[in-house]
């Protein structure tokens, strides 16, 4: 009788069972709704995608020893890099060699499809360039003239989350707050 006794000490119940049931329920229903809707990573992994492109073409302008430009579409959520700005020449992608332009929203490029491109100002106007030492300016399309940037943000959104990049002037050092 001593056996049967031990071997049932170790065998878990059915009440036992079914609070772990239970519990694991109460936690699925909590953690799982808050990973689907992790606006806070899209954004974030959003911002590196930019911030990336920007990279891209500073090291583009130092290599090429041209300016390179960016030029943003708050309207149309989107935006482009560029080789020349008269005449307009866009740069070809270096994976799969179309034209270099990103697309925020709905119909937009993978990574970017629920992100809002809020804001791009650098110094008041929308493009950003990248000259031969890869020091950022600010490029006005209404002159066709470049000047020494002073200031330089891009604002991307998802849901309630908002990430800010930074281009630093004279050094082109790009950070996201």
């Amino acid at each position: 009788m001593s056996a049967k006794h031990s071997s049932r000490q170790h065998a878990f119940t059915l009440i036992e069972i079914l609070v772990v049931v239970v519990i694991l329920g109460i936690a699925s229903a909590v953690i799982l709704p808050s990973i689907s809707s992790r606006d806070d990573l899209k954004v974030a992994a959003a911002a590196r995608i930019v911030m990336s492109d920007l990279i891209y073409a500073q090291n583009q302008a130092i290599t090429n020893q041209k300016v390179c430009y960016i030029q943003f579409d708050k309207t149309n959520g989107k935006y482009t890099l560029m080789s020349t700005m008269s005449p307009a020449v866009t740069l070809q992608h270096p994976i799969n060699h179309v034209d270099y332009v990103e697309k925020f929203g709905a119909s937009g490029s993978p990574g970017l499809t629920n992100i809002t491109l809020t804001d791009a100002t650098f110094d008041g106007k929308l493009t950003l360039a990248f000259d031969e030492m890869g020091s950022p300016l600010a490029y006005d399309t209404g002159t066709g003239t470049t000047a020494v940037l002073s200031s330089g943000t891009i604002k991307l959104t998802c849901g309630s989350n908002t990430l800010t990049i930074s281009v630093e002037p004279y050094t082109g050092e790009i950070s996201i707050q």
